[in-house]
């Protein structure tokens, strides 16, 4: 069985669902949406950005150059590839139920994901 036909086969089963493909295209979407926020966000410079704060240092805000903020973009990318397969195999191995709640749960993180990345975004264009 080739790739092709898994992948065109899978996304037939899903499609039957409409709840499910809804919620599926909506986390894509959110993805792409964050994945272009990023890529439009994020500048090169000079100056090293701010990437990690703790109060337990000697600093408190660690620097670091400026392309360190594009592993935002390849995590969201990481996301979406994986808690897609996930989602379909939950749809085929554990049913409807553990799909939904799985596909909720990846748009919650997708949505926490945003307000972490936009607050990171604004501390490192203090810089």
């Amino acid at each position: 069985m080739s790739i092709k036909h898994q992948i065109t086969h899978s996304a037939k089963e899903i499609i039957k669902d409409r709840y499910v493909a809804g919620l599926l295209f909506l986390f894509l979407f959110l993805c792409a949406f964050t994945i272009i926020f990023l890529v439009f966000k994020i500048r090169p410079s000079e100056l090293q950005v701010v990437v990690h704060y703790t109060s337990f240092g000697s600093t408190n805000f660690y620097r670091d150059k400026w392309y360190y903020l594009l592993t935002f973009p390849v995590f969201i990318s990481v996301l979406a590839v994986v808690h897609g397969v996930v989602s379909y195999k939950l749809l085929n191995k554990k049913g409807r139920d553990f799909a939904i709640t799985f596909l909720w749960f990846s748009i919650i993180l997708i949505l926490v994901t945003i307000t972490f990345f936009y607050q990171i975004l604004k501390i490192a264009s203090l810089s």
